[in-house]
């Protein structure tokens, strides 16, 4: 289970709006200083990610939360995101390279075309396979409701 620690931005009867802060690998590496990928990555990456989950437990603007996603989820996530539609694209290029001059269309726009709104379509299907209830598996889950830190006061003497 990969967990992260997030802050509750906002209250509504069931649900919570959660705050995380984006974390980047070039913040842990030495060499960001004089890197330009770590300049680039704190130029344009979000610093923060808001989502909504449902939550039953009491909870506070400010409390801090933990969420948590399996593992196996996300590197699936991962490949559905990144490999499916490498793969569309390429099998229809090759494809289409095959299949279209049969049909009298010998220019490589048509390949190039097929190719993308292929790829487009698969990127559609990702989206709304995984915002059905099957592709609930992708989304974080609320694990605990810390509860707030005390704050130290000052005592006196």
């Amino acid at each position: 289970m990969i967990e992260e620690i997030g802050v509750i931005t906002a209250v509504d009867k069931d649900h919570i709006w959660v705050e995380t802060q984006v974390k980047t690998t070039c913040g842990s590496c030495e060499a960001q200083e004089n890197c330009g990928t770590g300049v680039v990555a704190k130029a344009f990456s979000p610093k923060k990610e808001k989502i909504i989950l449902r939550c039953s437990e009491e909870a506070k603007i400010g409390q801090k939360v933990k969420l948590g996603i399996q593992e196996e989820h996300l590197i699936s996530a991962s490949a559905l995101m990144y490999l499916l539609p490498l793969s569309v694209l390429i099998i229809v290029a090759v494809g289409a390279q095959a299949l279209l001059p049969m049909l009298g269309l010998t220019s490589e726009f048509w390949t190039i075309g097929a190719a993308l709104f292929a790829t487009f379509l698969s990127f559609l299907w990702i989206k709304s396979s995984t915002q059905s209830n099957k592709g609930q598996k992708f989304q974080p889950r609320l694990l605990a409701v810390l509860p707030f830190e005390q704050q130290k006061t000052p005592s006196k003497p």
